[in-house]
């Protein structure tokens, strides 16, 4: 697989000599970079990628104030010419920390840290097992000011509400401030959007009929445009 990313780095000089490196690794597809995390942001917002390569010491908006504004966390690789924000850096779960310059072997020793968790398996749970393509097993969200780690086999389904979203998993539940598209493309295939206003684990769902579904103690609509492909999706004996 090829993991869609972008850079986000003040430097021109090691803006394009990190494009350059990722232009030639088979598993990067390189799709834009940017000076200003502010601009990073705005793209974000109607983009969705695997993973970020990101400064920390930018003028205007730093990487930590970038991570901060986010409100779903992808893969991140930060690059910084000192090691002082080290420590700082891990707390945000991030993948991997390099020291510029950025030589070849040192990034694609980061590169395979970020294939490592996008291809660790996810465990089935139910009587509806869906294969999941998606890739990572876990998801980071933010919520009150701080990443959340998910395990995504334990999300049992996620709400609208507004401009926020709440994630019901096993023993909690998360409201953050996002978009259902949004997490759509994170999940995978074992999740499905089965009305405007809910995703579902299709691993989760212990009952069926014409017009709703049971997730738990739940009972979520199924709305007709969507009815056949979730279906189709279902591994019905």
């Amino acid at each position: 697989m090829r993991l869609k990313s972008i850079i986000i780095e003040d430097s021109k000089i090691a803006r394009v000599a990190l494009e350059k490196q990722c232009q030639t690794h088979k598993s990067i597809e390189h799709i834009a970079s940017f000076e200003m995390a502010t601009e990073a942001l705005d793209f974000l917002a109607e983009n969705e990628i695997d993973l970020i390569f990101l400064d920390v010491e930018m003028e205007g908006m730093n990487g930590f104030e970038f991570l901060n504004a986010l409100a779903i966390l992808p893969a991140v690789i930060m690059t910084t010419s000192s090691k002082e924000y080290a420590y700082e850096a891990f707390q945000y779960s991030i993948v991997d920390y390099i020291q510029k310059p950025i030589t070849k072997p040192r990034l694609n020793m980061a590169i395979e840290k970020v294939l490592e968790k996008w291809d660790k398996p996810e465990p089935e749970t139910s009587s509806y097992t869906v294969d999941d393509t998606a890739g990572e097993e876990n998801i980071y969200v933010r919520v009150d000011r701080k990443f959340v780690r998910i395990r995504k086999s334990d999300i049992n389904y996620i709400e609208n509400l507004g401009d926020y979203v709440k994630i019901f998993t096993e023993k909690n539940s998360y409201v953050m401030l996002g978009q259902l598209k949004n997490l759509e493309v994170k999940l995978g295939n074992s999740f499905f959007r089965v009305h405007r206003s809910y995703i579902v684990n299709l691993n989760k769902i212990l009952d069926v009929d014409d017009n709703n579904l049971v997730v738990k103690d739940k009972v979520i609509p199924i709305s007709r445009r969507q009815k056949s492909e979730f279906l189709q999706r279902l591994n019905i004996l």
